[in-house]
């Protein structure tokens, strides 16, 4: 019979494939969810661990779990797999069981933190930019979510890119390909904070995923100029007077 330490160097070996192929082991956030929740479960039972910190913070998510931001956000057609590893790849690497490539000293992750508060809100902006601008990062998800972790490994900063697989008829071929861009844009940055909402932070691009082409109408921010704020609150008042409307 096998001892538990050869089951957990068993389990440990898994977790980078996990991160790096989570849509190998889950066909939605669900069944990451289960399957991530279960391996932290099971490690830290045999490791005789009681802190139940982990499993407070995923409160934050609400009901449905860790997935359940990102479906309302985006609908069950864009898969959020890789957005619900990569919160508890964050608990595997403060316990001590996922490894990273690096972490960003103290000024590096103020720029970097910074530069999502400040610049991207109004813009879109690809991965590669991120890379160029702010290094690579501590760990890739699935090839699409990319994480920055202070050195401090308090609270991590995520990029979710994303992209749609695009089909297009071959000529003389008599089919159709699929395929998907390999420098995706950025969709929303994910920054520490007491809740999801407050850290989260829309690309252009997000935006108009998340509400459509007319987001800045009705889900306006500080980033909308003032005058394109004024025509919003008037388009909306001219909808709330229209009784064809629901």
């Amino acid at each position: 019979m096998r001892t538990a330490e050869e089951l957990k160097d068993k389990w440990l070996a898994e977790l980078p494939l996990i991160m790096a192929r989570t849509g190998m082991y889950g066909i939605n956030g669900a069944h990451v969810q289960d399957l991530c929740r279960r391996l932290l479960d099971d490690l830290c039972f045999l490791d005789e661990r009681h802190d139940g910190y982990w499993r407070d913070s995923m409160d934050r998510y609400g009901s449905r779990g860790v997935q359940g931001p990102f479906l309302e956000m985006f609908g069950r057609d864009r898969n959020c797999t890789a957005e619900v590893a990569s919160v508890f790849a964050e608990h595997f690497h403060r316990l001590g069981y996922l490894a990273v490539d690096r972490t960003l000293d103290e000024t590096d992750w103020l720029m970097f933190t910074s530069a999502v508060r400040e610049r991207f809100g109004t813009t879109d902006v690809r991965r590669s930019e991120i890379v160029a601008e702010f290094g690579e990062p501590s760990l890739v998800v699935d090839r699409r979510v990319l994480c920055y972790v202070p050195g401090d490994s308090s609270g991590w900063a995520f990029v979710d890119c994303w992209t749609d697989y695009q089909s297009s008829y071959v000529p003389g071929e008599g089919t159709y390909e699929t395929a998907r861009d390999d420098d995706p844009l950025v969709r929303e940055f994910r920054l520490p904070a007491d809740t999801f909402e407050s850290g989260l932070h829309l690309t252009l691009f997000g935006k108009v995923l998340r509400w459509g082409p007319g987001w800045w109408i009705h889900h306006p921010d500080d980033t909308v100029p003032a005058e394109s704020q004024a025509i919003a609150a008037q388009l909306r008042q001219i909808e709330s007077d229209d009784p064809s409307l629901p």
